[in-house]
């Protein structure tokens, strides 16, 4: 299951940016957005037979936290910003790369703080070498 849910993880992103990226200019963002939420919860409602047969959904949902809510307002975050990203101009692959390095050293400062995961040096190497690539692909082209 490990390598499965990295494959869906990999697989989910490309198409994803790949469907952002060609969505048309003149649709309308939040539209497009909605009609994507409505094919995920299509798509969301057949995978139960497969991943969450014989659940009880009643109890499940009151499982559900706070949390749910921060998820879904994410959501609609990377949403509606990678489709105004692209709009804006970033190509497919800077948009995700700085994107997910920004994320990355973030989260790794938040999971120290808040969750008081451990930060080792490997950690502040990968840092180092995020903002190195950051700083490699947003520079002026004629810097090179």
């Amino acid at each position: 299951m490990m390598w499965f849910s990295i494959a869906l993880v990999v697989v989910g992103n490309i198409l994803y940016h790949l469907g952002q990226r060609a969505i048309p200019r003149d649709a309308n963002a939040v539209v497009a957005t909605l009609a994507a939420y409505l094919i995920a919860t299509i798509v969301t409602l057949a995978t139960i037979p497969f991943l969450a047969r014989g659940v009880d959904f009643g109890t499940a949902w009151q499982k559900l936290d706070g949390s749910t809510v921060l998820v879904g307002f994410g959501i609609v975050g990377v949403e509606l910003g990678f489709l105004l990203v692209y709009r804006a101009g970033w190509t497919l692959g800077t948009a995700s790369l700085v994107a997910s390095a920004m994320v990355a050293v973030i989260l790794l400062a938040i999971g120290a703080i808040a969750f008081r995961e451990e930060v080792t040096a490997a950690r502040i190497g990968g840092v180092v070498l995020c903002l190195t690539g950051l700083w490699l692909v947003v520079r002026p082209a004629h810097a090179t």
